[in-house]
């Protein structure tokens, strides 16, 4: 087959002044976006690489492709991971990967919780007891208490639990957290949330930061989804119940945080995290492949943070690779799950080139 490899290399774009220094953090390196299309070439597709940027559409129109791989984060605004799956079920082609509607709900985090709130959630703080031995409640996933801000001169904090943890409501890669994103006071809390308003020019969502573990879970399959893994992000130089999984740490990891897989926790916490990321990605919408955050609280009770439908897929360090690889799943076979999934749930092939569990 003919696939175009939809993508946002990090070296094609400079920012601007007045825009934050990680503008681009979630962008592909060109290494990895090689990596990717040398391995689907291995299975004897030809790739041709399209950039995700004002002429994507009228380049895709012009090929006679037959599928879209889609890794691109898209351009500006909150429904920018949307652009590239909306342009595909335009002109009908089918492409892997979660839809417009699913990317627009994931890339906001508020819509998000709602969103798996909607499905039998709860704010931790007011969801009684009930609970089975997997810390969950007819389904239930839980979130933290929280709520948007938008105006930076309008932060009404009243109802909140300090320490609190601030973020922007509509960024990924971890864009916009720092350490000092975990916030013990009132004024400190006013300070960051309208400077982050500002920086990043949309809201920032706010929530009861949790004391536990956080970690994240690769998820792969349709109609029956299953954990690829959990990986436990282990700070080295705080403590627990003070670590942020910052830009800065991730950016000295190796300094900075052990990764352990499987987790070092119980197997009841464990079959937790399972049940809360497999109802968060059936809620959402997700397709063929995920990465899922949870962080427990202080009774380990896990806690959905966020889900990113376009994990990245860097052969070196991405996190969704390197569960795969401690699944025992080498990175060709994970790129060619994927396809599988992808061609099977759109009709363009009947089984699958790789055998096991995953569907």
């Amino acid at each position: 087959m003919w696939l175009a490899l939809a993508v946002n290399r990090s070296t094609a774009y400079q920012p601007g002044a007045g825009v934050p220094e990680d503008e681009f953090e979630e962008f592909d390196s060109p290494e990895t976006v090689a990596a990717i299309a040398d391995t689907i070439r291995g299975f004897g597709h030809r790739v041709e690489v399209l950039e995700a940027d004002r002429s994507f559409p009228s380049a895709l129109a012009a090929g006679k492709f037959d599928f879209v791989f889609n890794v691109s984060e898209g351009l500006a605004g909150r429904s920018r991971e949307s652009q590239v799956p909306a342009v595909c079920d335009m002109l009908g082609i089918p492409f892997s990967g979660s839809d417009a509607v699913t990317m627009g709900i994931t890339l906001d985090k508020d819509l998000a919780r709602r969103a798996v709130a909607g499905a039998g959630a709860s704010a931790s703080r007011n969801a009684g007891g009930g609970a089975d031995a997997a810390g969950t409640t007819g389904g239930m996933v839980r979130v933290a208490p929280g709520r948007v801000f938008r105006n930076p001169d309008r932060i009404d904090l009243s109802g909140l639990t300090f320490p609190i943890f601030a973020k922007p409501n509509s960024e990924g890669s971890s864009k916009g957290i720092r350490n000092s994103s975990r916030i013990t006071s009132e004024a400190e809390a006013k300070t960051r949330i309208a400077g982050l308003i500002r920086e990043y020019r949309g809201p920032v969502l706010v929530e009861e930061f949790l004391p536990g573990c956080e970690c994240t879970i690769g998820v792969l399959g349709n109609s029956r989804p299953r954990v690829l893994g959990i990986m436990e992000i282990a700070p080295k130089k705080v403590a627990l119940a003070d670590f942020v999984y910052s830009l800065e740490t991730k950016r000295d990891y190796l300094n900075q945080v052990e990764y352990h897989v499987p987790p070092r926790l119980p197997a009841q916490t464990i079959a937790a995290i399972e049940n809360t990321v497999l109802a968060a990605y059936e809620r959402l919408g997700c397709r063929d492949f995920a990465r899922i955050d949870v962080r427990l609280d202080g009774a380990n009770v896990p806690h959905f943070l966020e889900a990113n439908p376009l994990p990245g897929l860097s052969p070196v360090k991405g996190d969704l690779v390197i569960l795969a690889k401690c699944a025992g799943m080498e990175y060709r076979e994970l790129i060619g799950r994927i396809l599988d999934l992808a061609f099977i749930r759109t009709g363009l092939a009947s089984k699958p080139q790789f055998s096991g569990a995953f569907a």
